[in-house]
């Protein structure tokens, strides 16, 4: 089977930045010890709106990379409990969530 990369963008509404913050760490720990899971790391990243002004910061987001033995083993992971439990949190406070299939060239 093929190992699958994920990188999944959370970006919450400002009001609700602890709250997913506090999610999203939360799902850290227990999702690295799944038996499939090979990296799993939470990253928090802010927009740079001009590249020439590193401190000007724009909106906040939450980046998560994944890797995964194989596809059934995601397909395990999202199956868990803890990630419904997840999901519901993040309902109706992000401004956006993007999940990307990525492929090292």
């Amino acid at each position: 089977m093929n190992e699958v990369s994920i990188i999944a963008t959370l970006t919450p509404f400002p009001e609700h930045l602890d709250t997913i913050r506090t999610a999203a760490r939360a799902m850290v720990n227990p999702t690295r010890h799944e038996s499939g899971c090979l990296q799993y790391d939470l990253h928090e990243s802010y927009a740079i709106p001009d590249v020439r002004d590193l401190s000007n910061q724009g909106s906040a987001s939450f980046v998560f990379t994944e890797r995964w033995k194989s596809e059934e083993d995601l397909k395990k992971h999202v199956a868990m409990p803890y990630h419904d439990d997840f999901l519901a949190i993040l309902e109706g406070k992000l401004e956006s969530l993007n999940v990307q299939r990525v492929t090292k060239i």
